[in-house]
């Protein structure tokens, strides 16, 4: 019997959006209170969906399934797309994440906006965002996923151009946005490709297992070349590269830390930034029978883990440190999934999703303790004014690090882990390093903060922030603290709850034991840290005049390998020269002058026709005897 939550299943995005309707045309004459309605809307869809979980917990893993038919979306002859909504351990591990984690952020907005003009406007937003990524999330089908993806997409625009009155915020938004677009249009042409080869869009015909054991997929299906697969797989792929910044298209995440923090740690922490391992997770089926496109999956996130954290390194911006940290992370996940342990990289996504709001929340209590100050070098000594942040944010320092036994240790030690016991030695020590890198980078950022002599006037005058702010925080510690419970290994409360949908990860033999393996992934955090208390905690070293003498390097990671430069060069130049060429020279010479060149010879022929019709008989006589004569004249030289 199907318990009676699942039937409620459509409140969960309906609530969020009805915030946004309200918002958007009474938040003004709501005030402060169209903060709360906000929270209160999208905490209620948390509650549904924590019912959900509870009747779902209920039932045999094989029947955790249910289907909501809202009503036909599409119909054009066979073909069939409908409104419905899609409960699985899937689909409710994600509405968790992005209600419960949503919901303190949006309560924490409410002080760090509380000034802001357009607060309702701001709140009608968050809502609006939240209720695309739930459709995203709970679609059971390509098309009404794509409508959320896209729906993301267009709020990220509209909330890092927030503060619009600033260039670099809106230039941020458009870059956002236009950059996010290419890897959506390369998704767009997957899924008409999916139409083609399977004719439909259904995750129930299309996603047909292969000799996986997903139980919800049925054993039955179209069959469809290698090839096409390949190419449907990697299509949807490459809007998962966009949405989730992985190389080459992660440069617009960096740029969107102008929106306000609310923003930094709701969409590109915690909800959009992770929808692209959703959907490869959600897709394994199809990415497994290419197994090419696995293996460009886990390339391209080794790559972007590896990368993002060296650009990290070098950031003064503490929220430009934190962007590029969670591409990094990012990479991680897609480096899990492409090993095909989808359970692992729901496990991060879970994990980072509590560490990384925590991070980018503290960061914004800093940025509003400090009087809007985020350079990480105007800062320091900002533990004593702010104890309460400084330890939350130190928590979720200690927990992206993969200090056991905090969340992180454990997201990060299971990827590891799979990366050697299944013999991908290569990835595991390049995954290593990333995370030597990662514990540098995050230590650097607490004690350049928090610890030292204050660097500024303003660092010298900062307050803790208010309560509206700071409780959320430990709300997101406590979950950065306790939420390895969620997975002990590779075999853990998740992974058995997502079994169902994403099959059994089966291991090798190969790699090093358990006991080693965790050794090594704490004492490379440990590592990490301690070079960076030395470097900035203990007072021995002039980090400052170190990094004079190694300019040259950190020049280059602080500009993050002159990437986003070469695409400005190599591709923003030329791209704006030709735009110009076609807009002044070939638009406005070349075609509209020979639009107008014919209305010219129109208007000279017209003008001259005006002249010879005078009104006057006589004239038009003369004229017709003219014609007479010369037309006998012309008959007769004939003859």
């Amino acid at each position: 019997m199907t318990p009676s939550a699942f039937h409620l299943v459509w409140l969960v995005p309906a609530l969020p959006l009805a915030g946004a309707a309200v918002n958007l045309f009474a938040g003004k004459k709501l005030g402060k209170l169209a903060g709360w309605l906000a929270s209160a809307l999208l905490a209620a869809a948390l509650a549904i969906s924590v019912a959900i979980l509870s009747g779902m917990l209920g039932l045999a893993a094989g029947d955790r399934l249910f289907v909501q038919h809202l009503f036909d979306w599409i119909s054009a002859g066979s073909f069939q797309v409908g409104a419905d909504l899609r409960i699985d351990p899937l689909s409710v591990t994600m509405i968790l994440v992005v209600t419960g984690v949503g919901t303190l952020i949006h309560v924490y907005a409410i002080g760090y906006m509380e000034h802001d003009p357009r607060f309702g406007r701001f709140f009608a937003y968050l809502n609006l965002f939240a209720f695309f990524m739930l459709m995203l999330v709970l679609a059971q089908n390509y098309l009404l996923l794509y409508l959320g993806w896209e729906g993301v997409g267009l709020c990220s625009y509209l909330l890092i151009g927030f503060w619009f009155e600033r260039k670099s915020a809106a230039d941020a938004a458009k870059k956002a946005f236009i950059t996010t677009r290419i890897g959506d249009t390369a998704m767009m042409v997957g899924l008409a490709l999916i139409v083609v080869k399977f004719g439909t869009l259904d995750f129930s015909r299309v996603l047909v297992s292969r000799g996986g054991s997903p139980g919800y997929y049925p054993q039955i299906g179209p069959v469809v070349s290698h090839g096409a697969v390949t190419a449907i797989a990697l299509l949807l792929f490459a809007g998962a590269v966009g949405k989730s910044a992985q190389v080459p298209l992660h440069v617009w995440l960096p740029d969107a830390m102008e929106g306000p923090t609310p923003v930094s740690a709701l969409i590109h922490a915690a909800t959009m930034v992770t929808a692209g391992v959703y959907l490869v997770v959600r897709s394994h089926v199809l990415f497994e029978a290419s197994g090419t496109a696995l293996t460009v999956v886990l390339v391209i996130g080794l790559i972007t883990a590896i990368y993002a954290a060296t650009a990290a390194l070098a950031q003064d911006d503490i929220k430009r440190v934190l962007a590029y940290s969670t591409t990094s992370q990012l990479g991680y996940m897609f480096v899990a999934a492409g090993m095909r342990a989808y359970a692992a990289a729901m496990f991060m996504l879970v994990a980072h999703a509590f560490y990384k709001a925590l991070l980018f929340l503290s960061a914004g209590s800093v940025i509003h303790g400090a009087h809007e100050e985020q350079d990480m070098k105007q800062m320091g000594g900002l533990r004593s004014p702010m104890p309460l942040t400084a330890t939350v944010m130190t928590i979720g320092a200690v927990s992206l690090a993969g200090i056991f036994p905090l969340a992180g240790f454990f997201a990060k030690d299971t990827i590891l882990e799979i990366a050697s016991t299944s013999g991908r030695t290569s990835v595991y020590l390049l995954g290593t390093f990333g995370a030597l890198l990662s514990a540098v980078y995050i230590g650097r950022l607490v004690f350049l903060t928090f610890f030292g002599e204050a660097r500024s006037e303003k660092a010298e005058r900062a307050n803790e922030s208010p309560a509206v702010m700071t409780a959320p925080l430990v709300v997101l510690a406590i979950g950065a603290v306790a939420g390895g419970v969620l997975a002990t290994g590779i075999e853990g409360r998740l992974p058995g709850f997502l079994e169902p949908v994403v099959g059994v990860f089966r291991e090798g033999g190969a790699g090093l034991a358990k006991g080693a393996l965790i050794a090594i992934a704490l004492g490379v955090s440990v590592l990490g840290l301690a070079v960076t208390w030395f470097l900035y905690g203990s007072g021995k070293v002039d980090w400052l005049a170190l990094r004079v003498r190694l300019s040259p390097l950190h020049r280059f990671l602080e500009r993050a390998w002159y990437v986003d430069d070469a695409y400005g060069a190599w591709l923003g130049t030329p791209g704006k020269a030709a735009a110009a060429f076609a807009a002044y020279v070939l638009d406005a010479r070349v075609i509209d002058g020979f639009v107008n060149g014919v209305g010219i010879a129109t208007n000279a022929l017209a003008a001259a026709g005006r002249r010879i019709q005078t009104g006057f008989v006589r004239n038009y006589a003369l004229a017709f005897l003219v014609g007479a004569v010369g037309i006998l004249l012309y008959v007769g030289l004939k003859i």
